[in-house]
This record gives structure tokens, C-alpha cells and sequence, in this order.
């Protein structure tokens, strides 16, 4: 079935791919993206306390300043809106935030006809680890990227090439 056709294994040749499982990673065309180890899944989430007390206007969007409440477990988080009954009608947006600063932005949203105080110590977030941020290589271009993208469209036949565009 495969006559005439690219099977998995050509492509992956082709796009100089390569998955490492001893290094736990994936390699293609120069760029090297870590997978996440087993023993990342076990981290603990932390939370994000409010570093003064704050009032959110009712129905508003705005930053409010967070401090961690145990630095030092890791580094990047991404944040997200803890399940407690308190915070009831305030929704955090999820955000890639660094742990060391000295404080940490976290955006919400009140949703109530009401103003939202925040005390002291409140927790406004949760964090979740993040275990490696994978930045696009240096030599890699838009240009190149493109010209890749419509090189895979060409394995398309027709009728699929007119639903891509």
C-alpha cells in the first residue's frame, strides 16, 4: 500500500527526525526538544499568595501582585486559578510566570456584579512547573519555515490542498 506514497519512516529520514529515548528528547533538523521525564510529573504545584491586600472593581479585568508561597521548588511556572470556594467568580488567566522575581504578575478577571477585596496572604493562583521553555534556533526563518510547511502540502492531493487554503 505504500507504493507511490511517503511512507513515515521516508519523512521522518527526509526531515532529519530522530527520537532518543535514553536522552529523552527529540532531535529534528538541528533543534533538540526535550520530553518531559516521569519524575516531573510528580512535582508539586505551589501557590501564589497576594502580596498586599487589593480590591478588583466588579466586572474588571486587572494584574494584581503575587509572591510564591514557597520559592525555590522550581523555577517556571505556568499560573492557573486555585479551587477554593473564597475566589469564587475571579478567574486567573494562565501565564508563563518566573518564580525568582521579586514579584509575580497574575492577571484576573472578576466576574461578579460586585467588587472582589483580596487580603494579604490570599491565594490568588496555582502554579504548575514548567520543565524546559524550547526558544525557535537562531538559524531558523520564517522564509524556512514556510517553504517547509508547503513542501508537506505537496504529499496532499487535491481536494485536501483546497481545504488547507
Amino acid at each position: 500500500w505504500a507504493r507511490g506514497r511517503e511512507t513515515a519512516h521516508d519523512a521522518k529520514a527526509r526531515v532529519n527526525f530522530k527520537v532518543d529515548l535514553e536522552k529523552n528528547e527529540i532531535r529534528t533538523g538541528g533543534e533538540e526538544i526535550p520530553l518531559f521525564s516521569a519524575s516531573v510529573q510528580h512535582s508539586k504545584s505551589c501557590s501564589v499568595l497576594v502580596k498586599k491586600r487589593t480590591i478588583i472593581p466588579a466586572r474588571s479585568e486587572c494584574l494584581i501582585q503575587g509572591i510564591p508561597e514557597a520559592p525555590g521548588q522550581f523555577r517556571y511556572a505556568v499560573t492557573d486559578f486555585p479551587s477554593q470556594v473564597s475566589q469564587k467568580g475571579v478567574l486567573v488567566a494562565a501565564t508563563l510566570v518566573d518564580l525568582e522575581m521579586e514579584v509575580i504578575p497574575v492577571r484576573v478577571l472578576n466576574l461578579n456584579n460586585k467588587p472582589k477585596i483580596l487580603d494579604k496572604g490570599d491565594v490568588i493562583a496555582t502554579c504548575e512547573p514548567v520543565v524546559d521553555i524550547v526558544a525557535r534556533p537562531q538559524g531558523f526563518s520564517g522564509a524556512q519555515h514556510l517553504q517547509s510547511t508547503l513542501e508537506n502540502l505537496q504529499i496532499l492531493n487535491e481536494e485536501q490542498r483546497t481545504a488547507v487554503r
